[in-house]
């Protein structure tokens, strides 16, 4: 397997990817998973899972505040009456944002060693733990980001088009779980209409892709259509402060410095640099691009920043293939003061 490298001549040359660091990294999800359902039955119901449990009594395609998945996951779940039973997804989804963001950094040419160190700090992050102990749709809808942000670098990296098919399925699955999803994806559109590649948007496969999203995003967007959009209404309640997760406008990207660790920020944001500054990974910017994007978008709408990629109605930033940019350069400051 091969890496795309820019070099500073603007030549796009491949050097060989280091192997899967598949061992360790999935060693890491397992740890997550054991720790987070070591809790699970600590404490009684967090009051969205009551809320979902009720939602998935009464089942639809959508509901005032949210799509239809949490709901429906949590009726499959509902009759164990166990809160740990409940807790499951969000602990499996946890692990699985660990697995993928190592694969993320793989993509963008880091070693063995920085995939396990990406891996490690996504494991230990507030935000992917904290939404690992509940079931939410904020654990599901950060690990969506997180597949298609792997996905994305994939394409752009191998060029393998039929990709944005899954991207298509990954993305429908997605927003049937946080409308959130498609500001991504137009993220990542302006991040490439942008910095380039603009190809991708010409890609027949993409837009097939689309279609496939928004064929299984339809049943969701008739029954908003359907009740007057109350999904819109309460997104400008929580915008304007009415809500106990309303978060004030200037708080949205300074958030973003304590929601994995304040001890790991200067990980990711050195990464989101290096996808504007390396011209080796030149060929992955629109990513970095879509970040700002959203910063922007979100700021803008005072949407609120729990991870830009999940719970209603805001999210996190694309954050495993960001923090993963600065992996290899931690890891080789760490080595060398050892």
């Amino acid at each position: 397997m091969a890496a795309l490298v820019t070099e500073a001549n603007g030549r796009t040359v491949e050097r060989d990817l280091a192997p899967f660091a598949a061992g360790p990294i999935v060693a890491i999800g397992a740890a997550l998973v054991a720790l987070l359902m070591a809790f699970a039955g600590r404490y009684g119901y967090h009051r969205d899972e009551l809320y979902f449990l009720a939602a998935g009594r009464h089942l639809a395609w959508g509901y005032p505040d949210q799509p239809p998945f949490v709901p429906l996951v949590a009726r499959l779940l509902g009759p164990a009456h166990s809160v740990a039973v409940l807790r499951i997804p969000a602990a499996l989804a946890a692990a699985a944002i660990t697995v993928v963001g190592g694969l993320s950094a793989r993509e963008l040419g880091a070693g063995r060693a920085a995939q396990i160190f990406t891996a490690a700090t996504l494991a230990v992050g507030a935000v992917v733990v904290g939404s690992g102990h509940t079931l939410s749709a904020a654990t599901l809808g950060f690990l969506t980001w997180a597949l298609l942000v792997w996905l994305v670098l994939r394409i752009l990296r191998t060029g393998e088009e039929r990709l944005w098919l899954v991207v298509g399925v990954v993305a429908g699955i997605g927003l049937l779980d946080t409308d959130l999803v498609l500001f991504l994806m137009a993220g990542i559109a302006v991040g490439a209409l942008v910095s380039g590649p603009r190809k991708i948007l010409l890609s027949p496969f993409l837009w097939i892709g689309g279609g496939i999203a928004a064929l299984m995003w339809s049943p969701y967007l008739l029954w908003q259509a359907s009740h007057g959009w109350p999904q819109l209404a309460v997104s400008r309640s929580i915008a304007a402060g009415h809500s106990g997760s309303s978060t004030p406008r200037w708080l949205v990207v300074p958030e973003q410095l304590v929601l994995l660790s304040p001890w790991l920020a200067a990980v990711w944001v050195t990464g989101l640099i290096r996808l504007f500054r390396d011209h080796a990974l030149r060929w992955a910017r629109c990513i970095g691009v879509a970040y700002v994007f959203l910063a922007v978008v979100f700021v803008a709408t005072a949407e609120r920043p729990t991870t830009w990629p999940a719970c209603t109605p805001c999210s996190s930033p694309p954050a495993p293939s960001r923090r993963c940019g600065g992996c290899d350069r931690a890891v080789r400051q760490c080595v060398a003061r050892c």
